[in-house]
C-alpha cells in the first residue's frame, strides 16, 4: 500500500511541474512584447512556486521544532531524570495508594495539554488507579525483564473522596483479584503517581512524571522515580496514532528516560518495597 501510495505521489508532482513548464511555454507564445512574455512567465513562476515554496517553508519549520525538542527532550533526561533509592525494605506485605492515577479519556490521548502523567500510562478509561493497584498486587506479573514473580499481599485506595479503604490482592492459586473493605490503613508504605510537567514541557510535546514512595511514619521519601516521555510523533495522527500512546513501551528507542512500559513502575516498587515471601507458603 506505502509502495503504491509513493508511485501516485510522484506521478502527481511529475504532472504538477509538467503543468507549470506547460505554462510558462504558453505564457511566453501568448505574450505579444517581450514585457509581457516575461510578466506572464513571472506569474506562472509565482503560481505554481507557491505550493511547494509554502511545503519548504513549513517542512523547516517541523524540522525546526523537532530538533529543538529533542535537544530540550535529551536536556531534561541529563539533568533531571533516573532513580533516587534512599532506603529499602523487605517483608513488605502492603502499600496504600496516596496519590492514584487520574481518570483518563480517549481524547486526553491526542491532547497535548493534558496533565495526567502519560509517562507512568496512557490506558484510557476512569479506572487507571485501580489497574495500577491490581498490577502492584498480582503474583504472576514480571518483576524483571522474563521474570514473573508475586506483588503485595494486598494494595489499598482510599474509595473516592471518602476514608473507607478498598485492599485489591489476588488469593493465592487464584488468577482472579478479590477487595475487601477497611476503615484505616495498614500500610507503613504509601505511593504517590504526580504528573509534573511545566507548560513549556508540553509545548515539545514532554510529559514529565514522578513516582513517589513515602514512609507514612514519619512522611518522609524513602525513593522516587523521574522520568520524562516524549511523543515523538508530535501529535501526528496519521496511521490510526494515538499520539500519547504511540510512543510509549518497551524498546521505545530513546523516547522515555528512564525506558517506560507496562511494568516499570512496579519494577522500581518491589526494587524499594520487597515483598514478603512467606504468604506463599501459608505462614
Amino acid at each position: 500500500m506505502e509502495v503504491i501510495l509513493g508511485n501516485v505521489m510522484r506521478g502527481i508532482g511529475f504532472l504538477y511541474w509538467v503543468l507549470a513548464i506547460g505554462g510558462i511555454v504558453l505564457a511566453i507564445r501568448m505574450g505579444k512584447s517581450v514585457r509581457s512574455k516575461a510578466i506572464g512567465a513571472v506569474i506562472v513562476v509565482a503560481v505554481f512556486g507557491f505550493l511547494p515554496g509554502k511545503m519548504m517553508v513549513e517542512q523547516r519549520q517541523r524540522d525546526t521544532y523537532a530538533k529543538e525538542a529533542w535537544a530540550y527532550f535529551r536536556k531534561l533526561c541529563d539533568e533531571k531524570s533516573g532513580e533516587k533509592i534512599y532506603k529499602t525494605f523487605t517483608d513488605v506485605k502492603s502499600v496504600l495508594v496516596v496519590r492514584s492515577l487520574p481518570p483518563a479519556t480517549e481524547k486526553d490521548l491526542y491532547d497535548q495539554f493534558w496533565y495526567g502523567d502519560p509517562y507512568s500510562n496512557t490506558t484510557p478509561w476512569n479506572k487507571r488507579g485501580e489497574s495500577a493497584a491490581l498490577m502492584l498486587a498480582s503474583r504472576t506479573a514480571p518483576v524483571a525483564y522474563e521474570t514473573r514473580g508475586r506483588g503485595y499481599d494486598y494494595v489499598e485506595m482510599r474509595a473516592d473522596s471518602s476514608d473507607v479503604i478498598v485492599r485489591y490482592s489476588y488469593p493465592v492459586g487464584s488468577d482472579r483479584h478479590g477487595t475487601s473493605i477497611s476503615d484505616k490503613s495498614e500500610s507503613r508504605f504509601g505511593i504517590s503517581w504526580e504528573d509534573i510537567s511545566k507548560p513549556e514541557d508540553r509545548r515539545y510535546w514532554v510529559a514529565g512524571s514522578r513516582l513517589s514512595v513515602i514512609d507514612l511514619t514519619d512522611n518522609s521519601i524513602v525513593a522516587e522515580r523521574i522520568g520524562y516521555l516524549i511523543e515523538a510523533g508530535f501529535g501526528a495522527t496519521d496511521g490510526q496514532r494515538r499520539p500519547w500512546l504511540s510512543s510509549r513501551g518497551i524498546g521505545s528507542n530513546g523516547r522515555s528516560c528512564p525506558d517506560t512500559h507496562d511494568y516499570s513502575d512496579r519494577w522500581f516498587l518491589l526494587k524499594v518495597l520487597k515483598p514478603t515471601e512467606e504468604v506463599d507458603h501459608g505462614k
